[in-house]
């Protein structure tokens, strides 16, 4: 009798260990808070990469997860534990802040498990990795160029275009935001401008008063925001209310059709730039846009075309080497894959190869942002 059970254990654990293992891709992002439309697209473009490439048996079935990382970077860091806890997941699409990205590749990287941001655009994010104290591997892999040509893009159409050196820079106080903000001030300087001030203040807040006092006083041609939309809104709106006359500059956090709900008329003629080419001016996009309103019913949001290819890039690596992480991680170093967005690749920090970055300018009558640069 002893001898019948242990044949049954045998083969019943050998039933267990012949089923097929669940793949899980992870979406990490914010599916509630102020930013929570932002993760919802993005979770929708990975939903479709991952259903057309299933469509087209090219990839072992995946299932996509969702983890709330609130676009707060405590939270962030727990997701990634519960990430790194599951065996199933075999890479990450997010943080789509910087702030989240940070703190969760830190996780991420004891792993080690491959996160690829659609949108986390901090200097930091990669650069952290070539540091004597950085635990783990270099898991960090970025769609999108970092603020560093951001800053550099527009501080050149400050000066070259605009004829604009006196500038008054206001961050947020994010990794992003003073991220932002110190590439543009020293990509300003370069180019023959100047800061006036270096201002902070504190996301949420719907008062401005203290610091649009200071830029009046600056009396600056120009004021740069590095930050997102409802800051960037409230602050422009704030300003133009008390007189301020100058441009507007900001980056691609702050690009969102919110902005003009937010900024209202005070927005018209805002200069934000954007990292790649925005999707209604991408040719290559075209067919993406169109199965994405098939969809969905709805725009994208601006960085889901993002997502998508880096959908698109973890599934390559996971029909390449199968679901073990440490090789995934090394697929997707190795990268080379044509995309909507351009030949996707990667150098050794995991920025992207292929760098852009576009100029564009808020026309609050037509509720849209037409590219300049």
């Amino acid at each position: 009798m002893r001898g019948l059970l242990l044949s049954a254990v045998v083969l019943l654990s050998g039933c267990f260990q012949d089923s097929p293992r669940v793949t899980r891709l992870l979406v990490a992002a914010p599916m509630s808070g102020a930013l929570a439309s932002e993760g919802r697209g993005l979770e929708r473009a990975v939903r479709m990469a991952v259903d057309e490439e299933a469509a087209e048996g090219s990839t072992p079935t995946v299932e996509v997860v969702v983890m709330d990382d609130k676009g707060d970077p405590a939270a962030a860091a727990d997701v990634a534990r519960r990430a790194v806890e599951d065996g199933s997941i075999f890479a990450v699409i997010g943080p789509m802040t910087s702030g989240c990205a940070i703190e969760a590749s830190r996780v991420f990287a004891l792993a080690p498990l491959a996160m690829i941001t659609p949108s986390a655009t901090a200097p930091i994010l990669t650069l952290q990795q070539e540091r004597p104290d950085w635990t783990g591997d270099r898991v960090v892999f970025r769609l999108p160029p970092s603020d560093l040509m951001q800053g550099d893009v527009a501080a050149e159409y400050a000066v070259k275009r605009l004829s604009l050196r006196r500038f008054v820079l206001v961050s947020d106080g994010t990794p992003y935001g003073e991220g932002l903000c110190n590439a543009f001030h020293h990509a300003l300087k370069r180019k023959g401008g100047k800061t006036l001030d270096l201002l902070t203040i504190k996301p949420g807040l719907k008062d401005y008063g203290p610091a649009v006092d200071a830029v009046m006083t600056a009396r600056p041609e120009g004021l740069f925001f590095g930050g997102l939309t409802l800051e960037a809104g409230r602050l422009i709106r704030q300003a133009r209310a008390a007189g301020f006359e100058g441009t507007f500059m900001s980056g691609d956090g702050a690009k969102n059709p919110e902005f003009f709900e937010i900024a209202g008329a005070a927005g018209d003629g805002a200069y934000l730039t954007v990292v790649g080419v925005p999707i209604d001016s991408l040719p290559s996009a075209a067919d993406f846009l169109e199965r994405y309103q098939k969809r969905w019913s709805s725009e994208p949001r601006p960085f889901d075309h993002f997502g998508y290819e880096a959908a698109r890039v973890a599934l390559a690596a996971l029909r390449k080497v199968g679901n073990d992480r440490k090789k995934i991680l090394e697929a997707v170093r190795a990268t080379e894959l044509r995309a909507m967005i351009g030949d996707i690749s990667f150098d050794a920090k995991g920025d992207s190869l292929r760098a852009l970055v576009t100029v564009t300018k808020a026309d609050y009558p037509h509720r849209r942002f037409q590219v300049s640069y």
